[in-house]
């Protein structure tokens, strides 16, 4: 089979590998799409901790069941299913055990044209969803959707800042917050992705690069609940001038600020809180899909690549120009 495979000298390519064998607790499924995370530059630089390499990359996947072991699973051949992206989150449901880990490294990636996967990790893809549709789903929305639900205390009442409006997770965050009847701003350096997000529901933004980002957002929103953070300020501080108090700051990256600093008497008298995120159990994907379901919750897709194209598909990611996920398609 066909996979995207970085080697143990860093170099990224389209080759052949062993198919996966079924085994006990696990199916095997026909890959239909996948997409792209910035996690995968990060693997590619190696920056990314616990590298195993060789790997196939990616961990968004969506496709058909076609091999089964055991009996009693036999009900997901030839089922749409979309894929959670993770393995041994473990038995609580407020954080990952040490044991947690993404698919595609080291554990082999969804950029194949086959995946052996848990039974216990498959969800049924909604009839509504296109596979390209439903492969952009699993990292960015459910590190939004734990990020707003569990994290965030997200209701109808809410003010959320999403930061770096560009990216899947800051895409996925601004439907799942609409959906929730929530108020939107962002913010961005670009003004064409700001406007693009008040076209998708978003009530206005402010770009990040000006010196008073922080006071234009305070009055174009009069005040923020929820900010979905994937790239705090180095001065944190500059957010007290929009945070109400009470407010909860849910960061799931890092990218703009690796240290930041804060004035502690602010922090604890306001009653802020600070929260780190990544991905989500199980469970949360399933409520995830099912929420989506609901509200016919589609992602938003910047472009799809066939999977010849996939190196290709890697150069846009490291561009930065997208609004929202780089798909593969593997059909």
């Amino acid at each position: 089979m066909k996979v995207l495979l970085l080697d143990s000298a860093h170099n990224l390519s389209i080759t052949d590998h062993l198919m996966p064998i079924v085994d006990d607790g696990h199916v095997i499924v026909k890959i239909k799409a996948s997409a792209l995370n910035h996690r995968e530059l990060w693997i590619q630089k190696g920056l990314y901790p616990g590298m195993t390499l060789p790997c196939i990359l990616g961990a968004d996947g969506a496709g058909t069941v076609v091999e089964t072991m055991d009996t009693d699973q036999s009900e997901w051949l030839h089922r749409d299913v979309i894929i959670y992206p993770g393995y041994d989150w473990g038995k609580s449901e407020d954080a990952p055990s040490r044991r947690f880990r993404v698919l595609g490294m080291p554990d082999p990636g969804t950029i194949a044209e086959y995946l052996r996967v848990p039974v216990s990790h498959l969800v049924l893809k909604p009839p509504y969803l296109t596979f390209n549709e439903a492969a952009a789903i699993p990292v960015a929305g459910l590190t939004s959707w734990r990020a707003l639900v569990r994290h965030g205390k997200i209701n109808h009442q809410s003010k959320v800042l999403i930061t770096g409006i560009g990216g899947g997770v800051a895409q996925a965050g601004l439907s799942i917050a609409k959906a929730y009847g929530a108020s939107v701003y962002v913010t961005s350096s670009s003004q064409a992705k700001i406007d693009h997000a008040v076209s998708h529901g978003a009530e206005g933004g402010v770009n990040y690069r000006e010196k008073d980002w922080n006071l234009q957002l305070k009055s174009l929103s009069g005040g923020i609940d929820i900010v979905l953070d994937s790239s705090p300020s180095p001065q944190l501080d500059d957010y007290f001038r929009f945070l109400n108090y009470g407010g909860r700051v849910v960061t799931y990256g890092s990218t703009g600020a690796p240290q930041t600093t804060i004035s502690i008497s602010k922090f604890f008298l306001r009653h802020i809180q600070f929260i780190g995120t990544a991905m989500g159990s199980p469970a949360e994907f399933r409520e995830l899909i099912t929420f989506m379901d609901t509200h016919q919750i589609r992602p938003h897709i910047h472009s799809v690549y066939p999977f010849d194209q996939a190196l290709e598909a890697i150069e846009l990611l490291k561009s930065g120009k997208q609004i929202g996920k780089i798909v593969i398609n593997h059909e």
